[in-house]
């Protein structure tokens, strides 16, 4: 009878050790998997040509380890839902770094982007950035495109739309143009001459199009500091 009793309280430890010892396991592989993701989410970061090979380097072990488990299936495939909300989330965070480019002409900004209110009450929405050139500066192409139009606008001038690869730009207030529409254009041509405001200065309105749709051009190029 005590053998029988000594022996229940035997294999109920042995089996209490053994799943001891396995949740201890699987806390492990799970901590392991943890600090996966964190380096992942690091090189997603950098985002540079050695870290995307890292990361696919990293994703085939993950492949080979955990595939052999039904348990390591789920969590890889849990891992890589993580991974591409991460990715959903840095791009909405601007994390990722975006292209600047030179500015269209040496001055500061006067009109910034966005809703802009009068004196008298009014408001309207600047689709660019108004610019105050420094000296006789004349407005500059920024990237290489093609000229798609050019506008007249009465006594706003004439504004000049640019097509490039990745997105458009638009260059208003001039009084004479210097390009064609259709012309290929590269990075410093002349686009044309400013004419002078009521005010007696002279104004570039800059525009930046990305999808069809107008985006702040402070975040694409480094202007001098606002007026």
């Amino acid at each position: 009878m005590n053998k029988k009793i000594y022996g229940n309280k035997y294999r109920g430890t042995k089996n209490f050790l053994r799943k001891r010892f396995h949740y201890k396991r699987q806390l492990k592989r799970f901590i392991c998997i943890l600090i996966i993701l964190s380096l992942i989410l690091v090189l997603k970061v950098i985002n540079n040509k050695l870290t995307s090979n890292i990361i696919q380097i990293i994703n085939k072990g993950i492949n080979y380890e955990f595939s052999i488990k039904e348990d390591g299936k789920k969590i890889l495939n849990y891992s890589k839902k993580l991974l591409e909300l991460s990715g959903k989330t840095l791009e909405a965070l601007n994390i990722k770094n975006k292209p600047m480019y030179s500015s269209p002409i040496e001055g500061a900004v006067y009109k910034p982007f966005g809703e802009v209110k009068h004196l008298d009450g009014s408001v309207n929405f600047n689709n660019g950035v108004d610019i105050i050139p420094k000296d006789e500066k004349e407005p500059i192409v920024i990237e290489k495109g093609i000229v798609s139009k050019i506008e007249d606008k009465n006594t706003k001038g004439y504004f000049v739309t640019i097509q490039h690869e990745n997105m458009t730009t638009v260059y208003g207030y001039l009084i004479e143009v210097y390009l064609r529409e259709g012309e290929r254009v590269n990075i410093g041509d002349k686009i044309g001459t400013l004419g002078t405001n009521k005010d007696g200065n002279k104004y570039l309105h800059f525009e930046i199009w990305i999808d069809n749709v107008p985006v702040n051009p402070m975040e694409y190029i480094k202007f001098s500091k606002s007026i």
